[in-house]
């Protein structure tokens, strides 16, 4: 699969990966059933991945659960 040279947006999906930016701005490709849990954070939601790693994004906790819905089709 070949990418467009082009900046990807948070929340868009690239196969099973959803792609996030932090508070400080990097961006991370997350695989969407990886992520343990999300929680409400101030300001936006916290997301536990494997090894106690955490990603801290501002966004609202609904619209990170609607990008990591399993299934979802976008």
């Amino acid at each position: 699969m070949t990418m467009p040279n082009a900046e990807l947006e948070e929340g868009t999906r690239v196969g099973r990966y959803v792609v996030l930016r932090d508070y400080e701005g990097r961006m991370h490709a997350v695989v969407a059933t990886s992520v343990c849990a999300v929680c409400k954070d101030d300001g936006g939601a916290l997301l536990l991945l494997p090894g106690g790693r955490m990603i801290r994004v501002e966004r609202p906790l609904a619209e990170v659960l609607q990008w990591l819905e399993v299934g979802a089709r976008w």
